[in-house]
């Protein structure tokens, strides 16, 4: 059986009727639930990813690029901005998450370092080795940088790494949110399909 928006409206009058309650998360997975129409679907395929963060995985698209920057969305309103070597912005995460900020600097003394802004934390900084290259094979390689911090007073790293496939199409992006934080990875979905086949 499909499950049609008009059953899954016919299913939910039913549960109300019925003595079940539906809250504000229910009804989100059932609006989940409802398929985009297929035309849709094909549309923006190209053009979706794969966001995974502390072990929930959302689809986001590639909405818009202004010069490096290249902005994600999807239909909860949560927005992505990477920059070519960072998640600049990344806003509307469900739950508690808050707005997060970070970017590229260069200490009084010459090194790089990166910073990281999460609503409701203190700003937190790390100092980061040059981006260096790395190559597995003609379809698997790209960029890597580490980097060193404090949390509390333990020293932490974290990694940024970009990969590229065959055709120099980034194919995965993965990225601390913080030293010693969870890592943000974005995959392309389009290079899952086809390696898939």
């Amino acid at each position: 059986m499909t499950l049609t928006p008009l059953r899954l409206m016919l299913i939910a009058v039913l549960l109300v009727i019925g003595g079940c309650k539906l809250n504000t998360p229910q009804v989100d997975t059932v609006r989940r639930l409802i398929p985009l129409g297929d035309s849709k679907q094909e549309t923006l395929a190209p053009y979706a990813w794969s966001l995974s963060i502390g072990g929930t995985q959302y689809t986001v698209y590639a909405v818009r690029v202004q010069g490096r920057r290249v902005y994600f969305s999807n239909d909860y309103g949560m927005n992505l901005v990477w920059d070519g070597d960072s998640f600049i912005i990344i806003e509307n995460m469900p739950g508690g998450f808050g707005k997060y900020l970070s970017g590229r600097e260069i200490t009084p003394e010459g090194r790089e370092g990166r910073w990281y802004d999460q609503e409701g934390f203190p700003v937190r900084r790390a100092l980061c080795t040059p981006p260096r290259a790395w190559r597995l094979s003609d379809d698997r390689y790209g960029w890597r940088q580490t980097c060193r911090g404090e949390v509390d007073g333990v020293a932490v790293s974290s990694n940024h790494l970009v990969e590229f496939d065959s055709t120099a199409s980034i194919r995965e992006i993965e990225a601390s949110m913080f030293p010693g934080g969870p890592t943000i990875i974005l995959r392309r979905l389009s290079a899952v399909a086809s390696a898939a086949r």
